[in-house]
């Protein structure tokens, strides 16, 4: 005899970030979420993009707490006049806030500029432009970025003059950066008083030393002396220091996306882990998630999966509510601390291919590897 247990649909919660360069966390949810209903037709299966900070946070926080989109003018990284969206939510903890993604005004792959050339300006822009909608709390997405200057342009932007040895006011990009001698408090930036700043993190990196964003990051936005860039922004920190008669650049994030995270400190602002906070935006908080299964995945797994990563995260929260929890991706190596986290971590991919044909393929493969792997899980849970 069939129990009432064994007759209700199976909940699966679909809970991925985005395969980078190839599909969005939305997309790659609703393929694995296909693959699960062509397994198990009645199966009820709820979609949860994750993203960890990174690229696609604004969007992933907007879809789980329903925000709208709008768009304010601003300057890219390389000069340029750009729209750039930005999401308008409301929240049980923070209220009517503002989201957006600095990868949307200073991300690599728009960048033409050279390295030392550009500017975080724009994100400055972003800020004072929101705050003018009426916005009191703002959240930054800090990924993605191709910039490296510590967020000087932001600070300059809104908050501070830098001068260089003979007072003269200098436009800090990198280049420009061991020039600035003195930083001052820009007037007219009162408003900042009542701006609550949140930086939305993906990595733990201090500003500057041998885990500091310059270089854990730097020879991916083209610099090629990364301890030299390490000591230009150290110089800039010295100089923040000074004014602020405080050392913020170690903070735990300061380092996200060159050095913005150091900049939302200096503003007074907070750094979160992006993964965390995007969890809770769809509620996915301990005690407060019933399924029966959970499902989550990234273009690639590795041991740095497990630093603060989105499937990570989910994988703690399901695991602590005693849910098992499938790792889906693009591509996994092998890693015991990895495997452990997880109730099986599988590739995608079906046998030797080429990195072109798995991501113009992405979504077909995980919709196949997904509808195997729920056929397995109902055959193996009776």
């Amino acid at each position: 005899m069939t129990s009432s247990r064994e007759r209700k649909p199976l909940r699966v919660l679909v809970a991925p970030d985005s395969f980078k360069g190839s599909l969005p966390a939305s997309s790659v949810a609703a393929s694995i979420a296909a693959g699960v209903r062509g397994a198990i037709p009645d199966a009820l299966v709820t979609e949860a993009p994750m993203a960890d900070g990174g690229e696609g946070s604004a969007s992933a926080i907007a879809q789980g707490l329903g925000g709208s989109w709008q768009q304010v003018a601003v300057q890219d990284a390389n000069g340029r006049r750009i729209e750039m969206p930005f999401a308008a939510c409301t929240s049980p903890a923070l209220g009517s806030f503002a989201v957006l993604d600095v990868a949307e005004i200073v991300g690599l792959p728009a960048a033409v500029a050279p390295p030392g050339a550009r500017s975080t300006r724009g994100v400055g822009q972003a800020i004072r432009a929101i705050h003018e909608r009426g916005f009191r709390t703002i959240a930054l997405g800090l990924g993605g970025s191709s910039t490296n200057d510590a967020g000087a342009g932001l600070l300059a932007e809104l908050a501070f003059i830098c001068r260089d040895a003979a007072g003269r006011e200098l436009d800090p990009v990198f280049d420009n950066l061991m020039q600035v001698d003195s930083v001052e408090r820009r007037p007219g930036s009162e408003w900042l008083a009542e701006l609550a700043l949140i930086g939305l993190t993906d990595v733990t990196s201090p500003l500057n030393g041998p885990e500091g964003g310059s270089m854990i990051f730097g020879r991916q936005k083209g610099f090629g002396d990364l301890a030299q860039a390490d000591g230009v922004l150290a110089h800039f920190a010295a100089c923040c220091t000074r004014l602020l008669g405080e050392d913020r650049s170690r903070a735990a994030g300061a380092g996200a996306a060159g050095g913005l995270g150091f900049a939302v400190t200096v503003l007074g602002g907070s750094l979160r882990p992006g993964a965390q906070f995007v969890l809770e935006a769809h509620r996915l908080v301990p005690g407060a998630i019933d399924y029966d299964w959970v499902i989550t995945g990234e273009g690639r797994s590795d041991a740095q999966t497990l630093l603060g990563k989105g499937p990570a995260m989910v994988a703690r929260l399901a695991r602590d509510s005693g849910i098992p929890v499938t790792l889906l991706s693009g591509a996994v190596e092998f890693d015991p601390a990895l495997e452990a986290a997880f109730d099986g971590c599988l590739s995608i991919q079906p046998g030797p291919v080429s990195l072109e044909y798995a991501m113009q393929n992405a979504g077909t493969l995980l919709q196949q590897t997904a509808r195997q792997v729920a056929a397995l899980f109902m055959k193996a849970r009776g």
